[in-house]
């Protein structure tokens, strides 16, 4: 302990770093939450001039949508479980977490966090394909976004939710590594 960084001693710093990785991890869930709902109620009737309908887009139609929401979900309910760890490791427990708790804590991060990029990309491509359309040789898909407006809206509310969730996650893979390597070093 003589040698360990005067910061780290103090409990101030640790209540920074507690509160920071409890809250980032709330946020995240939050973020994802939102996400999740936001894509579960985009659905809108798509009609001809007459107000008949004729398609109606939906998120279930397209597997890169399907795929965001089930990452999505998956690191809502990752994040809301290692909060509550995480917190009752830090208050609960009269001693330290141990550094394979971080480094665990980390490697879960970083798959939470690789997931929910994936899905958000996979979204943003169908989104754009949605938005512009795509006309090449011996490839023809239309826009739908003129069609379905709200539809479009609120998938991409859900994708900005998504990536809020990333910046959340990769934020506390960088808390954590920057844990692991003070606990390392002293």
């Amino acid at each position: 302990m003589a040698n360990e960084p005067r910061f780290l001693r103090s409990t101030w710093w640790n209540r920074i770093y507690d509160v920071a990785h409890v809250g980032l991890r709330i946020l995240a869930n939050g973020f994802t939450t939102v996400s999740v709902v936001t894509i579960l109620t985009s659905e809108q009737d798509i009609y001809m001039i007459d107000h008949i309908p004729i398609a109606k887009a939906h998120y279930r139609y397209s597997s890169a949508l399907r795929f965001k929401l089930i990452a999505d979900a998956v690191v809502s309910v990752f994040s809301l479980l290692s909060s509550i760890l995480v917190y009752k490791k830090t208050k609960c427990s009269r001693a330290d977490p141990k550094p394979s708790f971080h480094f665990n804590l980390l490697i879960a991060d970083m798959v939470m966090m690789i997931l929910v990029i994936s899905g958000c990309a996979a979204a943003t491509g169908v989104g754009f394909v949605a938005l512009n359309g795509i006309e090449k040789p011996g490839i023809s898909w239309l826009p739908i976004c003129h069609l379905a407006p709200k539809f479009c809206r609120m998938a991409t509310f859900s994708i900005v939710f998504s990536y809020a969730a990333f910046g959340c996650m990769i934020l506390l893979t960088f808390l954590s590594a920057w844990k692991l390597k003070l606990l390392a070093t002293h």
